[in-house]
């Protein structure tokens, strides 16, 4: 962090000294020491660590900040110099030169439209996701994620006595800590029970956040110290206006959750949604009414971890400082509870390191980065233009400065005019982003999960998207506006006189420019391959199981007051029924479907028999509950061994299956068929062998895994998984009648496909591969309009010199080669950039790539081949044209 820092402020320092010349003379040396001075005692602020709880990349990013402020400011000092009349004057001056080329402005504003719009779109999309992650709560950026953590994990979760031990330690740093838990629930009013998922939290939960209630009041300390008293709730503002039509007399009014009466106590305040990014949770309900909402009991469980926590840093306080009490608190508890705590710590983390914000925080900051590419390319295909749209201004700029203008007065005077036109886009860029913003929940296939992840257009969106407007009018408009202004004044003023120098000089600026957007794309182009090309080898990953044609949903008993005898009846029951319905081939249930939201199940400590543990090794397995004839159903293939059958069921010593890669672990040189294992259930028998399959992502690594027999350790809510003969949706009918003769109050919750389960797994390879391909093109199509408008140029340039040529012999084949010679060497120069700089992209994407290499061939090759053909299209048209001359006419030009 403190190196990155370091690096930044040189840099800034840089910037600094870069626009040190626009303030006034007078005013340079004091401009200079007052910013060097403040963003010197800014990095030494971050240096020592006392700041908010924000990632290392947000303290560099508000460094740099900090330095594009010396830019308006050196305007500002610069335009304080200038009368008003005198800019009146230019705005008058630009907005004619600019309403007298409709199609160059057109052209020009929809060009800086486009990037600035992409750039504003993916900056509301970090906002929603990293800067500003939980909606509605306020100064978020106080807040950090705890988590234990052991020899080999870091992301534990907390039990429900090690948090209120953590708690009533007080740890120094921090003003409050919460726990919380999410859950699916069964919410029943005055109509049919609706599913909504909501949290059990401690009653301290809207004190620690910060929210305020819209209506009543949130829990008192009372409300969650005793397991299974006070039932009451709070309920979002979104689910009081959407499932009680904003009823203002909802306090004190009894609802139904999971079966068990509550009574509603207040609505938390509008725009709130939880506490877990990216979700919309409705209810919340004491954690002390665990028991009564889940089925069983894990509060007094120790070893039980189930509860996420968060803690709000005092005031002036480190997340290092958090940290280091943290810490001590974690020691003091292991050594006194050292049988479940053995070798446990705490790590504090912010937020943007935990649930979604981690997860999507790689692809935000490609997709950040790439809408800069395309800005960059953008400005200079606009610069380009500007230089060509100078070349025609020569005897304008001639005359001005033979009558006495400065070299300073013109450089004012083609700013402003870029400045009018980087405002256009700007409004442009907005207008897009509004319309765009909203893209990235399409993205999102259905989960069971309530995904809200909802950017807009807010504030801070239009103030970054104000800021690059004015940098993209300095960074287009300043080079041709310094070339513009110093013409061969002499030359210029003969009729039909050209600065010859000017032109070479501005000719070479166009070409390095053009070269740049060339080298630039091929970064975009193949870093778009590589996404689409791991895209499509996703397809062929083996995960482990054959199902694709069939249907999930969930079912959840707990509601209808089944308990665990009557419960596993009923399941035994619906199986059987479905089993006879002519559209279903196999049908089971389980726990956790492999590769959804969250991972393929949770994890627990396990205890081999025979194998002797390494020091400091930690074993552990994750899991999940199923039913018989899962593996048929999954097209999960068996080793060794049997499946979870209608043998295993209550009474009967517990059965688990074991997965491939756990079993070579484990039991090297030993058959694992037989042999027992504990955990917290108890011991139990391995029956059965699995084949490995991916559990949580398509990329992970090979992990442990058991499947547990739902019969014989009982869950409530389950999802039901059905292999179907063709169109899962033929059989849904027939579940739902079969399920209504069992239970006719009891739903199913979260129907949705295999296929469209399968979704989840690709959904952010899928995004970030369309995005930068739409990147991509476009910067392609900027690259190619680069191209063309300097083989253009030139050969309106050239037109006399190719008439001599023509008129000394050479024929319209060797006009042709001669400018295409120029445009395909430009090219060639820019794809040798620009592939040098993509493998060093490729690298910097590489965990982002589903089993692709970030030296694909293929991908390389595809985007040089692609870019040579659109370049080779580009330059035919000016070629033919200059072809095409009458050497006659060409020769009485000038």
């Amino acid at each position: 962090m403190k190196a990155d820092v370091a690096v930044s402020l040189r840099l800034v320092l840089l910037w600094v000294s870069i626009w040190e010349p626009l303030v006034p003379a007078c005013r340079r040396a004091t401009w200079r020491d007052q910013w060097r001075a403040d963003l010197w005692h800014y990095w030494q602020w971050l240096r020592t660590g006392e700041r908010p709880a924000r990632p290392a990349y947000c303290a560099v990013f508000s460094l740099i900040l900090r330095a594009l402020g010396c830019l308006p400011h050196a305007l500002a000092l610069r335009i304080q110099e200038w009368s008003l009349h005198m800019l009146l004057q230019d705005l008058k001056f630009a907005w004619r030169m600019i309403v007298r080329r409709p199609a160059f402005t057109a052209v020009a504003v929809l060009i800086l439209g486009l990037g600035i719009g992409a750039n504003a779109t993916i900056f509301s999309w970090v906002e929603a996701v990293l800067l500003e992650p939980l909606p509605g709560v306020a100064n978020a950026d106080r807040l950090v994620s705890l988590h234990g953590t052991t020899k080999s994990r870091k992301d534990l979760s907390f039990s429900y006595l090690n948090f209120m031990d953590l708690q009533a330690a007080k740890p120094d740093g921090f003003d409050g800590l919460i726990a919380f838990r999410p859950a699916a629930m069964s919410l029943r009013a005055d109509r049919d029970p609706l599913r909504v998922w909501g949290e059990l939290v401690t009653p301290n939960f809207f004190d620690v956040l910060n929210v305020p209630m819209a209506m009543g009041r949130g829990f008192s300390a009372a409300e969650g110290s005793v397991p299974g008293k006070e039932p009451v709730a709070v309920l979002s503002y979104g689910c009081w206006a959407r499932v009680f039509g904003s009823d203002p007399d909802i306090t004190g009014r009894a609802i139904t959750l999971n079966g068990h009466a509550f009574t509603i106590i207040g609505v938390a305040a509008e725009g709130f949604r939880g506490s877990l990014t990216g979700m919309t949770l409705d209810v919340f309900v004491p954690v002390t009414m665990y028991q009564a909402m889940m089925g069983n009991d894990r509060l007094s469980q120790r070893g039980s971890s189930f509860l996420g926590v968060y803690g709000r840093l005092a005031p002036g306080a480190s997340v290092a400082r958090a940290q280091a009490s943290a810490s001590v608190v974690a020691a003091r508890l292991a050594a006194a509870h050292s049988q479940k705590n053995e070798g446990h710590g705490t790590i504090v983390l912010p937020l943007w390191k935990d649930g979604a914000s981690r997860l999507l925080l790689p692809v935000m900051a490609t997709l950040m980065a790439v809408v800069g590419v395309v800005l960059l390319i953008a400005c200079a295909n606009l610069a380009g233009l500007l230089l060509a749209r100078a070349a025609g201004r020569q005897r304008e700029v001639a005359v001005r400065m033979a009558i006495g203008a400065s070299r300073g007065r013109l450089v004012r005077q083609f700013l402003v005019e870029s400045t009018l036109l980087a405002a256009g886009g700007g409004v442009i860029g907005v207008l897009l982003a509004y319309w765009t913003s909203g893209m990235l929940s399409a993205f999102v296939p259905p989960t069971p999960i309530p995904i809200a992840l909802q950017p807009h257009v807010s504030p801070m969106v239009v103030g970054f998207s104000i800021a690059i407007t004015f940098a993209t009018a300095i960074v287009f408009g300043l080079l041709p506006a310094l070339s513009a202004s110093r013409p061969d004044v002499a030359s210029s003023l003969k009729d039909g006189g050209a600065s010859v120098i000017g032109g070479m000089r501005r000719g070479r600026l166009r070409q390095a420019l053009v070269v740049s957007q060339v080298a630039l794309t091929v970064v975009l182009l193949v870093s778009a391959a590589l996404f689409v090309r791991g895209l499509s080898r996703a397809q062929l990953f083996d995960p482990g199981f054959t199902l694709r044609d069939g249907l999930l949903a969930s079912i959840d008993v707990l509601p209808n007051g089944y308990d665990a005898r009557r419960g596993i009846l009923f399941y035994q029951q619906l199986l059987q029924r479905l089993s006879t319905v002519p559209q279903i081939q196999s049908v089971s249930l389980t726990s956790a479907m492999p590769l959804n939201i969250g991972g393929g199940g949770s994890d627990m400590a396990v205890r081999v028999d025979g194998y002797q543990v390494r020091e400091g090794e930690e074993v552990g397995a994750y899991y999940s509950r199923v039913a018989p004839r899962y593996f048929e159903s999954m097209g999960i293939q068996l080793v060794r061994g049997r499946a979870i059958d209608d043998r295993d069921v209550e009474g009967r010593p517990l059965s688990v299956v074991v997965n491939e890669t756990m079993a070579k672990r484990y039991w090297e040189g030993r058959d694992p068929i037989g042999s027992r294992l504990t955990f917290g259930s108890g011991p139990a028998i391995v029956v059965g062998i699995a084949k490995d399959g991916k559990y949580s992502t398509l990329n992970e690594a090979p992990r442990n895994y058991m499947y547990l027999p739902v019969y014989q350790s009982f869950r409530p809510d389950m999802i039901l998984q059905i292999r179907t003969s063709g169109n899962p949706a033929t059989a849904l009918p027939a579940v739902q009648s079969e399920l209504k003769r069992l239970d006719p109050n009891l739903p199913l919750f979260d129907v949705r496909t295999v296929e469209e389960h399968m979704q989840l797994s690709t959904f952010i390879p899928r995004m970030a591969s369309t995005l930068l391909g739409l990147f991509g093109i476009l910067a392609l199509l900027l690259a190619v309009v680069g191209l063309y408008s300097v083989v253009a140029f030139t050969v309106s340039q050239r037109t006399r010199e190719i008439g001599i040529r023509m008129a000394l012999g050479a024929n319209r084949v060797e006009i042709l080669r001669l400018v295409l010679r120029q445009g395909i060497l430009l090219t060639a120069t820019g794809l040798a950039i620009g592939i040098a700089l993509a493998l060093g992209a490729a690298h910097v994407l590489e965990s982002q790539l589903l089993g692709l290499a970030p030296t694909d061939p293929v991908s390389f090759a595809a985007t040089t081949s692609a870019l040579l053909i659109a370049a080779i299209a580009a330059c035919i048209v000016p070629a033919r044209r200059a072809a095409s001359l009458d050497p006659l006419r060409a020769l009485r030009r000038d």
